[in-house]
């Protein structure tokens, strides 16, 4: 019979092995399969709904369902002390590709950099106004809700290469674990667009915001949204089903992600998981003074 003291182990090493793990210092590659990525989730359950787009093409619909995520993050730390440089990449689930070939719209990461429910920038893939990946500052309204929440075009411009830009479309090979391509069932194979930004152009652009002391392993929530411009978010809200104009906040709508770290791009525990494994480890400093 195994002693408690074994049993204890085996139940701590499950219940460690259940929490999120942290990311490695991989190379951040565009078109890697999604098990080198972090799905970002929702306080909800549905990562977004199907057919929920605005006046654009399904290209402009992010989907995905319980087991399909429709959100990815990773980054690459540059493997290096610095804990502000590196590559921070974004994936996003569209629907599908329509003429002409290729990604022709607006694919926007609104970031929360200091947790307080109001976004601060923006990270994007800019396709309708001139094919680039950039960092724009929100515009001076509270930046809480769809309502109220603009986007200026000022900012940080970087030409898209096979280094930070990808348009591909889904095959078993780059999400593995998938049990279908075609997850809003509209008999179109569904796509990815993924990109990446310099980690420490954002740490700065935050700075440049009042909200300074960021790196690798501070809290961001986002906000995931596509649209026919880059100054708007027009077309749809990961997330929720529609909700482009609402006045709801961006958490009340459901619009914005659990909280993740840059560098660990992974939900912070929740308190209840923490205070277990916490707890799990008293009792195992006490069993081993015991014995």
């Amino acid at each position: 019979m195994a002693s408690a003291w074994t049993r204890l182990t085996q139940g701590l090493a499950i219940l460690v092995a259940g929490l999120p793990a942290g990311a490695g210092a991989a190379p951040l590659v565009m078109n890697s399969p999604t098990t080198a990525w972090t799905a970002v989730l929702y306080p909800g359950t549905t990562p977004d709904f199907a057919d929920d787009q605005g006046t654009g093409q399904d290209e402009a619909d992010i989907v995905g369902n319980l087991t399909h995520a429709a959100f990815y993050t990773a980054f690459d730390d540059a493997g290096t002390p610095s804990l502000t440089d590196g590559m921070l990449g974004f994936r996003v689930r569209l629907g599908s590709d329509k003429n002409p070939a290729g990604f022709t719209k607006s694919a926007l990461i609104g970031i929360d950099g200091n947790n307080d429910g109001a976004l601060d920038l923006f990270a994007l893939v800019d396709n309708n106004g001139g094919n680039q990946i950039a960092i724009y500052n929100t515009g001076s309204g509270l930046n809480t809700s769809p309502a109220n929440t603009s986007i200026t075009t000022n900012g940080l411009t970087y030409t898209e290469t096979s280094a930070n830009y990808n348009w591909s479309q889904l095959t078993f090979t780059i999400d593995p674990a998938a049990t279908l391509l075609d997850v809003d069932n509209d008999a179109n194979t569904d796509y990815f667009l993924s990109f990446a930004i310099p980690f420490q152009d954002l740490v700065n652009r935050l700075a440049l915001r009042g909200i300074t002391g960021v790196d690798q392993d501070t809290q961001f929530r986002y906000v995931l949204g596509t649209s026919t411009n880059a100054s708007t978010l027009n077309q749809d809200i990961g997330g929720p089903n529609g909700g482009t104009t609402s006045t709801s906040t961006w958490a009340t709508l459901g619009g914005l992600s659990n909280p993740y770290t840059a560098g660990g791009v992974s939900p912070v525990p929740e308190p209840g998981s923490a205070s277990l494994v916490g707890l799990g480890l008293l009792a195992l400093a006490h069993l081993r003074r015991r014995r």
